[in-house]
């Protein structure tokens, strides 16, 4: 054995020691450094092949000479590393320049010889090669450069097919967790969705054992103001006819205040009247809210639709400590084709989160002579669209929390008051079942304005 092959065999040793427990990118880097030591070279790198048209490859690590160069990628076509691409190992002991004279990068680095072997996986398939270039020819054994080519290129074939394992189970972890989340969403919307179907049927039937007993009192009301009618004008005749009534009979009539109660009575129907009809508006809004005697879509009249909600949350509209004013500002819409139930709940939704924001306004005595006030705006837009526009005047949202509102959990409430699922919900609705826009623009401690946009 040679000085020199003893000299190689002990760098060689040296190095597949030093490079043996370094891993990634510390790995490349190493082994270009080393390779191009041992092989006595300037210029080594490890590069990966890319699935291209025309074929490329993007280098791991380059070394320089004197230090580490910046990664690039480049085309094999016309170049000494597409020969080792094609032919797996290539050994070029001088005037590589002459023979590949398309390789412009050969001129750059002043490169008169080659050596290069493909980097094969475990399958076979030709992932990446290793290149080591010099500015002088070469001189030493081919048979030792092959040796040490292939060793640092089962090494790096390793690390490569290793690296790429740990990036397909990182993205498969990744995957993973988003379709957890997608799963947990999911389960929370129907969660959600359940509970309004079990609220719109429980309304439905609310309002249908409502309906009977209100139609009975308005219709019997018409009956009692003619009976009544009818028994006081007995009492007229009778008094008329009778001037000198019996001590006992005028004592009682006395007592009773029977020309108030003839004053009072008709007042008292009329009453009566109006609260059977406030009954019986109320009941029409809860059959219009729940929608479910109709078919799941349909041609409606999106200001029912709102006209109803209002009804319904009028027990916080007007029960507060402070009024809030609803101003309605409905444009010309034609009847729209969509979900009435579910655009309902959107709108519902969107008008409690207004009514919150003026509550959390109000207690911070933030409002001075200010309205709270609630605005709805409707119109036709082009295109058959129609656009729903709901404003208030409390607390507005904060512009980082903005682009988050429409997330799955995410609230600003506090903990127990809100489940984060309203707007997503409501994002849901808009966009995926209904193929509409809804966005949010917001102004701190001036308001909000939610926009929802649906194609007629």
């Amino acid at each position: 054995m040679t000085t020199d092959n003893f000299d190689w065999e002990y760098n060689l040793k040296l190095i597949v020691a030093g490079i043996a427990s370094k891993i990634g990118e510390e790995f490349f880097y190493a082994c270009v450094q080393y390779l191009a030591q041992v092989l006595q070279i300037k210029y080594a790198l490890i590069a990966e092949f890319l699935d291209t048209d025309p074929p490329q490859a993007n280098t791991l690590a380059f070394w320089s000479g004197e230090g580490f160069g910046p990664n690039f990628k480049y085309n094999l076509k016309g170049t000494p590393c597409g020969i080792v691409y094609q032919k797996g190992i290539r050994i070029y002991p001088h005037s590589i320049q002459q023979l590949f004279p398309e390789d412009e990068d050969l001129l750059t680095l002043q490169a008169k010889s080659y050596l290069g072997i493909a980097i094969v996986d475990s399958h076979g398939k030709n992932i990446g090669h290793i290149a080591a270039l010099h500015t002088k020819p070469l001189k030493h054994s081919y048979a030792e450069q092959e040796s040490i080519l292939k060793i640092f290129a089962a090494r790096s074939a390793a690390e490569i097919e290793r690296m790429s394992a740990e990036k397909a189970l990182k993205k498969q972890n990744i995957y993973l967790q988003e379709t957890l989340k997608k799963l947990k969403n999911t389960q929370s919307q129907l969660i959600q969705a359940e509970k309004m179907s079990g609220l719109g049927q429980m309304v439905a039937g609310v309002a249908h054992e409502m309906n009977n007993p209100v139609t009975f009192i308005s219709c019997n009301l018409n009956y009692v103001n003619e009976y009544t009618k009818d028994l006081l004008d007995l009492i007229h005749i009778f008094q008329e006819n009778s001037p000198n009534l019996p001590d006992e009979v005028a004592a009682k009539i006395e007592e009773i205040e029977l020309d108030h109660i003839e004053e009072d009575f008709p007042k008292l129907l009329g009453s009566i009247a109006r609260g059977g009809n406030r009954i019986s508006e109320i009941v029409k809004s809860l059959r219009i809210f729940s929608r479910l005697d109709e078919a799941n879509i349909k041609y409606v009249d999106i200001h029912a639709g709102i006209n109803s909600t209002l009804l319904i949350l009028q027990a916080r509209l007007k029960n507060q400590p402070f009024q809030i004013e609803v101003i309605k500002d409905y444009g010309e819409l034609p009847l729209v084709h969509c979900y009435p139930s579910a655009l309902n709940q959107v709108i519902m939704n969107i008008i409690n989160n207004a009514i919150d924001a003026l509550e959390t306004k109000f207690s911070q005595n933030k409002f001075a002579e200010e309205q709270p006030t609630i605005c709805i705006r409707t119109e036709k837009l082009e295109n058959d669209w129609i656009g729903i526009y709901i404003s208030d005047n409390g607390l507005g949202i904060k512009e980082e929390n903005c682009s988050k509102i429409f997330d799955p959990f995410f609230t600003t409430k506090a903990v127990g008051q809100g489940t984060g699922l309203g707007l997503s919900i409501s994002y849901q609705i808009i966009v995926k079942q209904h193929k509409g826009r809804i966005k949010c623009i917001s102004s701190p401690e001036k308001g909000s304005e939610f926009a929802i946009e649906i194609p007629i």
